[in-house]
Formats: structure tokens, C-alpha cells, sequence
């Protein structure tokens, strides 16, 4: 016969799901857009962070805003998405400072697009090996600390082009729809995902991914025309703010997503339900 969660072992579960432990997390692209909301989080919730990112400015800009005491929790480190090499360096500092990693977020991603922009075997491969390639090579390379800890979170910020065709005629003649590669490569980390969550569960490793609709950018996207175009094909009628993502960011790196595992957590205002 099945029972009900009793109030009593509610309450006993909901505070397993509270760790005072240290708690080591690894994020690419951490001080951008939606990585800072990831970062914000993570530092909000105890976690010691590395931020691997090109350039440090950033990241200096985002500590800025930070309380005193939760400034010592995050170090930033350099990585060139593109750079193999950078991968390794970045990998090498990670294992000298942090004796586990909870947390790896692949949030960020390189890719060209654009009129001028000229495909070619050189150019499309980069291309793809900045969107899906560097969070496969840096992924592999973390798993084994994961493994021998017998747990682990893999989050990778992909992209509603991975899994559906971007509709070009609301972009009202602008050249900011995704490539053909950069939309591969959104396609490869979904089945990367799926792929790490069965082949990573015997090490109670799992592995999610972020899917964020229309959200706030500089440039053409800013553009009132182009925004009113955009916001009359999500049911919600707006593109979203950084915040309508906390939830589902906060939700991700908890102890409460441990059952979770080879999913996409789409936060798009329902642009992708019709």
C-alpha cells in the first residue's frame, strides 16, 4: 500500500538537502549575462567558485559588488575556449586549489556570426569547437576528481536552437540568428548531456542542462521594433529579465535536483509551447 510523506519525514528530508560542507564549484563564462546570475548563486549558497573566463576585467567588475566576505570565495582563472592548451593550464589550477568539484557549469560559448562572416572548414570548426567542443574537453578532463568522490553536478547553458528551428522572419531582417554551427553545436551539448547522465550515473554524477529563451542584449536586439516582434511569439508577451532565471539556476547547483538527471530545464516564457 502506498504511504504519504508524512509531514515529520518531510520536514527530516528538506534538511538533508541543507549542507554546511565546503563546497567547490567551477563555472566558464562566469561574469557575463546569464553567468553572473549562475555565480550569484552559487557564492549565495556557500560555494567556494572558480571563474574560467578570456579576460579577468569582468569578473573584477561583478566582485565589485560583492560583500566583503564573500569576495575571498571567488577566483578567477584564465581559459580560451578555443585553446586546448588554456584547458589543461585551467584544469591543472582547479585540481591544485580544490580538493573536489560539486559543481561544473559550462555556461560559456564562442561563435561568429554575421553578413561578413565566411564559412569554411577552418572557420566552422572553430566555430563548433567554441560552442560545444571546449565544455566536452573541459567536462572529460574534471570528471575523474567527480568520480572518485562518487558525486557531482554538471550543468551547460545550451540554447532553445539546439532543439528548434530559430524562426528568421521575427528577427525583422537583422543578422542575429544563430549559425548553422552555432545551432549544432546547441544540438551536441543536448545529446552530450543525455549522453553524461547515463554513462556518469553509476557515480551518482548527473548531469542537466539550462535552456534560456529571449533574454535582454546589447546591440540591434535593443531595438523596440525588433523586441515587439520577438515578444508576440512567447505566450507570456515579454522576453525575459535575468531574474526570471534564479529559481531555475538555484534549483540546478541544490540538493533538491539530485533525482534529476539528463534533462533540459527550458525558462523561455513559453516561446517554445506553440
Amino acid at each position: 500500500m502506498d504511504k504519504f510523506l508524512s509531514y515529520k519525514n518531510f520536514l527530516k528530508n528538506k534538511k538533508k538537502l541543507i549542507s554546511k560542507k565546503k563546497k567547490f564549484a567551477v563555472i566558464t563564462g562566469g561574469c557575463g549575462r546569464i553567468g553572473s546570475v549562475f555565480i550569484g548563486q552559487l557564492l549565495y549558497n556557500g560555494y567556494k567558485t572558480i571563474c574560467l573566463s578570456k579576460t579577468e576585467k569582468k569578473c573584477l567588475e561583478y566582485k565589485k559588488t560583492l560583500p566583503a566576505n564573500l569576495k575571498k570565495n571567488l577566483i578567477w582563472h584564465p581559459l580560451d575556449l578555443i585553446s586546448p592548451k588554456t584547458v589543461d593550464n585551467a584544469v591543472k589550477f582547479i585540481f591544485k586549489n580544490f580538493s573536489s568539484v560539486d559543481v561544473l557549469i559550462n555556461n560559456a560559448a564562442e561563435s561568429n556570426r554575421g553578413k561578413n562572416f565566411i564559412y569554411n572548414v577552418s572557420s566552422s570548426d572553430k566555430e563548433f569547437w567554441g560552442t560545444f567542443g571546449s565544455s566536452f574537453l573541459l567536462t572529460e578532463k574534471i570528471l575523474p576528481i567527480m568520480r572518485r568522490k562518487k558525486k557531482g553536478k554538471i550543468i551547460t547553458t545550451g540554447s532553445l536552437w539546439g532543439s528548434h528551428a530559430a524562426k528568421f522572419k521575427t528577427y525583422l531582417g537583422l543578422d542575429i540568428g544563430p549559425s548553422p554551427m552555432t545551432a549544432s553545436g546547441k544540438a551536441a551539448i543536448m545529446q552530450y548531456t543525455k549522453h553524461l547522465a547515463s554513462r556518469e550515473a553509476e557515480f551518482s554524477i548527473t548531469a542537466n542542462a539550462l535552456l534560456p529563451g529571449f533574454f535582454p542584449r546589447k546591440g540591434p536586439v535593443e531595438r523596440k521594433d525588433y523586441i515587439k516582434s520577438i515578444n508576440s511569439n512567447i505566450p507570456l508577451n515579454r522576453i525575459g529579465q535575468l531574474e526570471d532565471l534564479i529559481s531555475a539556476v538555484d534549483f540546478l547547483i541544490s540538493e533538491g535536483s539530485s533525482y534529476i538527471t539528463g534533462q533540459f530545464i527550458i525558462v523561455d516564457g513559453g516561446y517554445t509551447a506553440w
